[in-house]
């Protein structure tokens, strides 16, 4: 009858259990570094959807801050924020990407005939593409308007 466990029968053991802490630690360090990626992809977005919120004002290839976009529908009166808000700078570019004329679609067919072109107002759908860069990177969007 046996008492105690061999050494090879101990080393193996420990080998084994080196292995899976060694991957339990690697997936920890794979998970940190995605938190961190999404985190700031996140933030980055949610700055970029003040910039698109105010796509049509004219700022067209110029240097822009984040607060030069809110500041004249808030009136931000921390100090604090208003430097962070100054801080984050953009390069913002936009330019027509699309127009679409509703008229020149054809209607009737798209409608099976319920509809006739001559009692249709004259829209135009116009598509632009924005585009914001700062250190961290660039997103591109889209804004869409109806003449």
């Amino acid at each position: 009858m046996r008492k105690a466990f061999t050494l090879i029968e101990v080393l193996v053991a420990v080998g084994i259990i080196s292995l899976v802490v060694m991957g339990l630690l690697n997936s920890n360090s794979i998970n940190g570094r995605l938190s961190k990626r999404l985190s700031k992809q996140f933030h980055q977005k949610e700055e970029f959807s003040i910039i698109l919120l105010n796509a049509n004002e004219n700022f067209h290839n110029k240097e822009k801050n984040l607060y030069s976009f809110l500041r004249k529908k808030f009136n931000i009166k921390n100090d604090e924020l208003r430097k962070w808000l100054k801080d984050k700078k953009f390069d913002y570019t936009d330019e027509d990407f699309s127009q679409i004329k509703l008229l020149d679609l054809d209607i009737e067919e798209l409608s099976g005939g319920a509809y006739d072109k001559s009692s249709m107002p004259n829209l135009v759908f116009n598509i632009k593409k924005v585009q914001a860069s700062n250190e961290t990177g660039s997103t591109l969007g889209y804004t869409f308007s109806l003449q």
